[in-house]
């Protein structure tokens, strides 16, 4: 059997879909939620594309770890950039101590590392797993890059695509998947299946310092903003802010 029917009977099999008609969830980013019409919709999927230091990282742990330490809404990060330790180690300059809610049950993280070699099958289950564990239906993928180029299997990448995102969708977890990205060429097959793109870039501004923007470039149901963004770097962690160059 190709790797491609074994996923998908391994990951299609009793899963109901749960959909609600126009429900949103805040994305816990500063400054990002009034330009989305206040949130994301439960069970979108998106793509947070950047190069190398433009905050995705930050981001993505902002998305969880304010979901759960003042919602209350449980969430899963699974690291395959950076080891678990380094992360947690990193993000508590930003406040965020997320051993903490580890240790309450809030949020499971996931040392990809730790499981490279053991098949694209056996990722996706832990992953699936850990959503399980901790009743979660928000989850943090860094990076898809590396989560896919760390499979021993040859696969349909279209077909595995599709695969993952019916399989989020239908079991409404809202995804944010970071995607590393070096030039302005097109993305792929996941530009066109993702429900929505979040992108941040490094530029030198007129005063030749580096920042950093953000602009959102697609998002399936909602008005969004069309315009770039400031990204600040705060003591708690990244905020969206208006234009200044």
């Amino acid at each position: 059997m190709s790797v491609e029917r074994g996923l998908e009977r391994r990951f299609n099999k009793g899963l109901t879909n749960v959909l609600t008609a126009d429900e949103r969830i805040k994305t816990g980013i500063p400054g990002l939620d009034p330009l989305i019409q206040g949130g994301l919709h439960t069970g979108d999927v998106v793509l947070l594309v950047g190069g190398i230091g433009s905050g995705k990282t930050t981001f993505s742990c902002q998305f969880v770890y304010n979901s759960a330490e003042y919602n209350d809404e449980p969430a899963v990060y699974a690291t395959f950039e950076e080891d678990a330790d380094s992360l947690r180690k990193n993000m508590l300059r930003y406040g965020m101590d997320l051993k903490k809610l580890e240790q309450k049950g809030k949020i499971k993280l996931i040392d990809l590392q730790v499981l490279e070699g053991s098949g694209l099958g056996a990722n996706i289950e832990s992953v699936i797993a850990a959503l399980d564990e901790v009743k979660s239906k928000r989850l943090v993928i860094d990076s898809l890059t590396a989560f896919l180029s760390g499979a021993t299997e040859k696969f349909d990448y279209t077909f595995l695509m599709h695969l993952i995102y019916k399989t989020l969708k239908r079991e409404n977890i809202t995804t944010l998947m970071t995607v590393s990205k070096f030039s302005d060429a097109a993305l792929g097959i996941e530009e066109f299946i993702a429900d929505g793109i979040f992108q941040m870039d490094n530029y030198i501004s007129n005063q030749m310092e580096m920042r950093t923007r953000f602009i959102i470039k697609k998002l399936r149901g909602t008005e969004h903003s069309r315009s770039y963004h400031t990204v600040a770097f705060t003591d708690k962690g990244l905020q969206i802010l208006p234009w200044s160059a």
